[in-house]
């Protein structure tokens, strides 16, 4: 209660709260209604429980009171711990708490059994961490066709940003309304380069299309093709 109250820390916070929310309060119910467990792992499942179920009834009781706030949840858990724990101690017939499990003898193979465990894991963490920083899933080379990038009439740029993994070898044709305006053969571009050229088109009072094709030519295939409208003057 204090620590919602007085303070905003949020680590403070969760280190008080969480186990009054998740195992305290379930724990308090379950001595004051008289629940018997055979086993602390048992007692455990059962106060966690106890706990959400509390938590589920307080949500319905704080929500009709409009009162659904830190402060109305540290409330409403000391309440129910302080009254369940005030009705455990009353009670003559509380049964009693199992006992703990002795110790079990650590082997050496169960050490190392971890250790291995441990060491597949992280391994396999880091792994899958490598993989999504070098995965792409669309890697391809980019070809562009635009005005002109420094704003000037009668030009158009054209652009290619290498993704091939060794140098590669482009030839680029352009055309305007359908009519060839130039061939560009034997482009040279190291993987991860860029090349640009402003290309000069004829400026007309009407608006006119550009397209441009990116061909390979160690197979003269069709690679990209792109297209742009031409500011008319």
């Amino acid at each position: 209660m204090a620590a919602v109250a007085l303070s905003d820390n949020v680590f403070l916070r969760t280190l008080l709260g969480a186990p009054m929310v998740f195992l305290v309060s379930g724990h308090s119910i379950l001595r004051a209604i008289g629940v018997r467990t055979t086993s602390v792992l048992q007692h455990l499942a059962y106060a966690v429980g106890a706990s959400f179920a509390a938590g589920i009834a307080g949500g319905f009781a704080l929500n009709a009171a409009d009162y659904l706030t830190p402060l109305g949840w540290a409330a409403w858990f000391w309440a129910v711990t302080a009254a369940a724990a005030l009705v455990a101690a009353i009670r003559r017939d509380t049964p009693d708490l199992p006992a703990w499990p002795a110790r079990t003898r650590f082997r050496l193979w169960q050490g190392v059994a971890i250790l291995l465990a441990m060491f597949v894991a992280t391994g396999a963490y880091a792994l899958a961490v490598s993989d999504e920083a070098a995965y792409r899933e669309f890697k391809y080379t980019e070809f562009w066709l635009l005005p002109s990038i420094s704003g000037e009439s009668g030009r158009i740029t054209v652009g290619i940003r290498s993704a091939e993994t060794q140098p590669q070898n482009f030839d680029v044709e352009i055309t305007l309304d359908g009519q060839p305006l130039a061939v560009l053969r034997s482009i040279a571009i190291a993987p991860g380069d860029t090349w640009t050229r402003e290309v000069p088109v004829p400026a007309l009072a009407t608006r006119q299309t550009a397209e441009a094709r990116l061909y390979r030519p160690g197979d003269n295939r069709l690679y990209r093709s792109v297209s742009t409208l031409v500011p008319r003057i």
